[in-house]
């Protein structure tokens, strides 16, 4: 298990997630991000440019941790693995995948809804859990799950935003993936860096107002 990679996306509180943006988006926004005190992305594999993506950021920023997400086969994880990503993230627990995942030794977030897939996700060896959709399940959720599965970390996907960022950190989240509400589309548009940043620092300040309960 990478302990820096675990201590690093605990520590930032938000994974940035990048859903089909294009590689020279991504290369052109990494400083922004580093410049902001994020060290730590996603990068889902239906992107048709998600490989070239990773092997960039690996090349361009070699202490960025990259995470390559929605791997779904073993070929996902080995096209992934092949690019320079550090993690993989899971959409679904695929017992095959996992396997192979587990075989790589390589750190892996699973995708899980219920306690009984949470639990046994964890029980496979995930770094972290992933809950989604997170919009759907909400806050009180995850304030739940902290009594009997409280030794779990947990990272919430789906639906997060600048407004119900803190209620699941508060909530017992050890962090949450952030994806389309993490820059506005207008900047993504127009490659508006300065508001990239303005962005980028008020999830900063969000994640880091709220005390997780422990």
């Amino acid at each position: 298990m990478n302990e820096k990679l675990i201590a690093c996306i605990q520590s930032e509180r938000i994974v940035p997630l990048f859903r089909k943006k294009s590689q020279a988006f991504i290369s052109a926004l990494l400083p922004v991000l580093a410049q902001t005190g994020f060290h730590t992305v996603e990068i889902t594999m239906e992107s048709s440019e998600a490989v070239a993506s990773i092997n960039a950021i690996k090349r361009n920023d070699p202490s960025f941790f990259v995470g390559a997400g929605t791997v779904k086969t073993v070929a996902d994880v080995d096209r992934a693995l092949d690019a320079g990503a550090d993690f993989i993230v899971t959409p679904i627990i695929d017992e095959a995948v996992i396997a192979y995942i587990n075989e790589k030794n390589v750190p892996f977030i699973p995708g899980a809804y219920s306690p009984s897939e949470i639990f046994h996700a964890y029980r496979q060896g995930a770094a972290f859990v992933k809950v989604f959709p997170g919009s759907t399940l909400g806050p009180d959720f995850i304030r739940n799950l902290r009594g009997p599965l409280s030794e779990i970390p947990l990272m919430v996907t789906g639906g997060i935003t600048l407004e119900n960022c803190a209620a699941f950190l508060d909530a017992g989240a050890a962090a949450v993936g952030v994806g389309s509400s993490l820059i506005p589309k207008q900047a993504v548009q127009a490659n508006d860096w300065d508001a990239a940043r303005r962005s980028l620092e008020a999830w900063k300040r969000a994640a880091h107002a709220t005390v997780k309960n422990k």
